[in-house]
């Protein structure tokens, strides 16, 4: 504050500062200096004294300094104003129920007059602004206005916390709390991703602006340190050069005062809540950090639930158009129209920038760009932009080597080229279309926020992909097929019948009444490996006695478990004549038995029988071959998708039971509901829920049940 002197002798305006106590340091909060507009970057920022010591020098009201001879006061007293070019200085103290919670310095230099009379006008002011002052000072201990506050702000973030849907409400809610009761500082909310390794910054609140920052990887900033410790941390003096001897690497302009506390949920990190002050040292002390404390507790489940949730509608949703696309496949062999649907879904449902599919070229040399999304997955198609298989590039190399890639920070990559019709990327993901051990193409899906893949899209869009190769092996096998009319008739019947099936077993049934047809009436069969028996188990068959089902064929035995040891086509003209041959039917004259092999994983057999010897050219066993490869696809298509059937009604489960226990915050009513939900998911008779620590019954050897 700048003041007029109230006596009017020589110059009317003195030097001002104004200190609040915070422990045994005095805080600058204030400066005014009319004379230079640049004193207050070079001022001291405070001083060290020992509060008893000022208390005993300031008791009496204010004291007036002189610099120039000997003094008895504290050295710091004397010296701080010496280093303003003060040649006399006063003290005002602000007393509050007698303790001392701040100091008002007035200076005087040159020919300036600090008489008893302007030194008296200057307590008086102090003394009738001090309600309005006080308060806004940071005490020792709390007051019982500050613990009524803290207690309020914790109890109605209790109550929001049990009804919030929004997060980012959520997050501005948080922050308006906590800032009603340490001050208006800038506040950070940080999440930290477990399954990417991530941080993300949803909320930040710095120098009056909202704002927040994209994720970025778990490294050695304070941010990281909290995560890592899953300890409170505060540093109010020399912030810098404290957090570089913890190890942490600063980036951008350093706060003079930090502190910060982890979220925890179940004991595990989810992020952190974060307050800062770029400007001024000793902004926070230990009733700020335990208060911080108590927040992040209070908002940590609830911040952890939602997240949950949202990941389960979003999980449920991806497995939804998995189970879509594979529907499409199933029924459809337009390659064009389903490729269009099905980028459009991937990049809808999955929240992604862009989704384009890639498919090799007649040579083999290139992936083309068969369809991608928005103008310019247009533009890319009408120059037929394509890439070298083994190229450098994330689809060219995944093209050459049949392995998902994944940048999950394009900035961060040495190697990344961006796309100029795609300048927004920011993480980007390749996996193979893969039929057997057959590339056919390429799935490319690009994001706008770094680590936007973690395990569980990764893994539903590589089923997307195997259904993709899919699509595209039966669209070439029809094609392929029309020159051929025979063949034509066989692939395109059993492949599209099989794949049409709802479950594994309807689409192998199809397979061998199809099959039988095209041979003309022959015997057929599936048999499925069973790796922990070791041995071929019949699954679909026509032709045969209802027994042969119980017929177990050890891998490695008979001629079926020949093929399967040995994961190559066995012909066989005359079966009379083979010692391999185990009898299913006493007519049998000659055999044909096809490994089924889906990525280098024996899934099963698929063999036929004649009662005509030599009934098999090497063109039925060429065919057959093909067959079995689009079967073993199918097989392992059929697996997979009632995997996501059964995931998606877990998830779906999983929902309707968190949404009904998190509308109450009473605890009897959760367990009450958790129990029933359970009962009636699980089919049990009795279900238990055991509250009370592992050491709380090891001492007392009881804990509560709820039935």
């Amino acid at each position: 504050m700048t003041t007029h002197q109230p006596n009017g002798h020589g110059s009317p305006f003195f030097l001002t500062a104004f200190f609040t106590v915070v422990g045994n340091h005095l805080q600058l909060t204030h400066f005014s200096d009319p004379q230079s507009r640049d004193a207050q970057i070079t001022i001291p920022r405070g001083m060290e004294l020992m509060r008893q010591e000022m208390e005993a020098f300031l008791k009496d009201g204010p004291l007036t300094v002189h610099l120039k001879g000997e003094t008895t006061i504290p050295p710091p007293l004397h010296e701080y104003p010496k280093q303003l070019g003060c040649e006399a200085a006063a003290y005002v103290p602000i007393l509050q129920e007698g303790q001392l919670r701040g100091v008002v310095l007035i200076g005087a230099r040159d020919g300036q007059n600090l008489d008893d009379d302007a030194v008296e006008a200057f307590n008086r002011t102090i003394r009738l602004t001090i309600n309005s002052i006080v308060p806004k000072m940071s005490p020792t201990e709390p007051t019982s206005d500050r613990r009524a506050a803290e207690l309020r702000a914790l109890n109605t973030l209790a109550s929001t916390a049990a009804s919030i849907n929004d997060l980012q409400s959520f997050y501005a809610t948080i922050y308006e709390h906590v800032r009603d009761v340490i001050g208006d500082y800038g506040f950070v909310i940080a999440l930290y991703d477990q399954k990417t390794n991530s941080i993300s910054i949803p909320f930040l609140y710095e120098e009056g602006k909202l704002s927040n920052i994209e994720a970025f990887p778990l490294g050695e900033g304070l941010t990281s340190i909290l995560i890592r410790t899953r300890q409170p941390l505060m540093l109010v003096e020399d912030t810098m050069n404290r957090a570089i001897a913890m190890g942490a690497k600063i980036a951008g302009k350093p706060a003079m005062s930090w502190m910060g506390v982890p979220l925890l949920a179940q004991g595990v990190p989810i992020g952190a809540l974060i307050a800062q002050d770029l400007e001024n040292e000793h902004s926070f002390d230990e009733d700020d950090l335990r208060f911080l404390t108590s927040v992040a507790n209070q908002v940590s489940g609830a911040i952890y639930n939602i997240r949950v949730l949202n990941e389960s509608r979003q999980t449920a949703l991806q497995f939804e158009t998995a189970a879509e696309i594979a529907r499409d496949i199933s029924s459809s062999l337009n390659l064009d129209e389903l490729l269009e649907k099905a980028v459009s879904l991937i990049r809808s449902r999955f929240d992604f920038y862009h989704a384009s599919v890639f498919l090799k070229d007649p040579t083999g040399e290139f992936v083309v760009v068969r369809e991608a999304t928005g103008e310019a997955g247009a533009q890319l198609k009408r120059s037929g932009f394509k890439l070298g298989v083994g190229s450098k590039s994330i689809v060219g190399y995944v093209a050459g080597n049949g392995e998902p890639l994944i940048v999950n920070d394009t900035t961060r990559d040495a190697t990344y080229y961006p796309n100029p019709l795609l300048p927004d990327t920011r993480a980007e993901a390749a996996l193979p279309l893969r039929v057997g051990d057959r590339i056919v193409g390429v799935l490319d899906v690009q994001s706008k926020s770094p680590y936007a893949f973690a395990e569980d899209n990764l893994r539903t869009l590589q089923i997307l992909a195997d259904q993709l190769g899919i699509a595209v092996v039966n669209t070439e096998l029809f094609a392929e097929t029309q020159e051929h009319l025979a063949q034509h008739r066989l692939l395109h019947h059993i492949t599209t019948t099989a794949a049409s099936g709802t479950t594994l077993d309807e689409a192998l049934e199809s397979a061998v009444n199809g099959l039988q047809v095209t041979l003309g009436g022959d015997r057929v069969a599936i048999l499925l490996a069973d790796r922990e028996k070791k041995a071929l188990e019949v699954k679909a068959q026509v032709g045969y006695a209802p027994d042969i089902y119980e017929l177990k064929v050890p891998i490695g035995s008979g001629i079926t478990g020949w093929v399967a040891a040995h994961r190559r086509t066995l012909r066989v003209n005359n079966v009379q004549e083979d010692m391999r041959y185990i009898e299913g039917s006493v007519n049998t004259r000659s055999e044909l038995a096809i490994p089924l092999i889906y990525r280098s994983e024996l899934l099963g057999v698929l063999n036929v029988e004649s009662e005509q010897y030599n009934a098999y050219t090497e063109s039925d066993e060429e065919l057959l071959g093909t067959l079995g490869g689009s079967l073993a696809a199918i097989i392992a298509n059929a697996r997979l998708l009632e995997q996501i059937r059964a995931q998606a009604e877990r998830e779906r489960l999983l929902f309707e039971i968190t949404d009904k226990i998190r509308r109450t915050t009473d605890l009897q009513t959760i367990l009450t509901t958790t129990v029933s939900e359970l009962t009636k998911v699980t089919g049990a008779n009795r279900v238990h829920i055991k509250l009370g620590s592992a050491v709380e019954e090891q001492k007392t050897g009881t804990g509560d049940d709820t039935h």
